[in-house]
């Protein structure tokens, strides 16, 4: 794991080469990843928005997006993120993993464990596996 130090260095070496190379997405989502990493979540996310605008197919982007969104409990637009890098890569484990927090989050917990099935690679259920859940939604539902 980088030190503070190091991700500081990161976000000055990348403001000084986006200085040069402002239309760079992998600069821009290498800052925003450095942003993250110290907390400063709200310019990570501008960001992570300015290297999808370059590069809208940018998967990783999405889903970093989505982890800061979860940070700053922006539940619905982490949702969001989520959903747009597996539209992009639909068997993208990172993505239903966060995508599954999001949703537990919004307390939309069935959809949240399905998509840590997914993350899992979990395809179908045992016959035990659904009425656990129901339970499980039940007690997190009265706490």
């Amino acid at each position: 794991m980088m030190s503070l130090n190091r991700y500081q260095e990161t976000v000055v070496n990348c403001n000084k080469a986006l200085g040069i190379h402002a239309n760079n997405h992998k600069l821009w989502y290498d800052r925003g990843d450095a942003l993250a990493n110290l907390g400063r979540y709200e310019e990570a996310i501008a960001s992570f928005d300015k290297a999808l605008e370059l590069e809208p197919q940018d998967h990783a982007a999405w889903v970093f997006r989505g982890v800061v969104l979860i940070h700053l409990q922006r539940y619905e637009e982490a949702l969001s993120s989520c959903n747009e890098a597996l539209e992009i890569q639909p068997d993208d484990r990172e993505a239903w993993t966060f995508r599954g927090a999001a949703l537990a989050h919004l307390g939309r917990y069935e959809e949240g464990y399905h998509s840590y099935d997914k993350a899992l690679g979990i395809e179908e259920k045992s016959l035990f596996r659904k009425p656990i859940q129901r339970l499980m939604v039940f007690f997190n539902r009265r706490n």
